[in-house]
């Protein structure tokens, strides 16, 4: 119950923001060699106009590409707050599962996850909420490697991926640290895999995100 209580009392803080500000940063590594690399600063303000300012730097093919680009658009009362990550990313529906059957399997993944989540209280008053991945069930494991082959089918010439068919294995950790308001203060994200290219060869994955909210 005290992970549904924490989970419940951070959505509702973080859904009353009005004012949100924050930078996210990822990096990927592909044979402990950096290929892409992101910096996106974003805000929120009272009115519901949304800035980003986004920076990133990608190794193709031993060549450096550097982009930067600023993002802006208003999110009314009608949008759902999930809407301002699907316009920084694109949005390319659920497919697989559908009807009642659908509706089960979310609640398995979800109850799958909420089962392996770990919440403990640290010394300087936050909480942390973690998961690893290798504590939840084979059947997300699984899911969640056939998402990413799905997402690299659709993007098979997506930099992170590039030369890589399968994705055979992966491993991480997700931390979320929640201040004592329940806001989330910052998400850092490390994953680590293996992955497969046409020829067989294997590769060794990693990448690395965080996000940083300024209060």
């Amino acid at each position: 119950m005290k992970k549904i209580k924490m989970l419940y009392e951070v959505a509702r803080t973080m859904k009353n923001m009005a004012k949100i500000d924050g930078v996210i940063t990822a990096d990927v590594r592909k044979d402990q060699e950096a290929v892409f690399s992101l910096r996106n600063k974003f805000e929120k303000d009272e009115a519901g106009k949304v800035t980003a300012h986004v920076s990133s730097k990608t190794n193709l093919n031993g060549e450096d590409l550097s982009r930067e680009s600023t993002t802006e658009f208003t999110l009314t009362s009608d949008h759902c707050p999930c809407m301002m990550w699907k316009s920084f990313h694109g949005h390319h529906g659920t497919t697989g599962f559908r009807g009642i059957k659908g509706v089960f399997h979310r609640i398995s993944v979800a109850l799958g996850l909420l089962g392996n989540l770990k919440v403990e209280d640290q010394a300087n008053g936050t909480t942390a909420i973690s998961l690893n991945l290798s504590d939840i069930p084979a059947e997300i494991q699984n899911l969640l490697l056939e998402k990413m082959q799905q997402k690299h089918a659709c993007t098979p010439d997506c930099c992170c991926m590039q030369g890589c068919k399968n994705v055979e294995l992966l491993n991480g950790l997700v931390i979320i640290t929640v201040n004592e308001q329940h806001a989330i203060d910052n998400v850092t994200v490390n994953l680590d895999g293996r992955a497969q290219d046409a020829d067989s060869k294997e590769h060794t994955m990693a990448a690395s995100a965080e996000l940083q909210f300024a209060w």
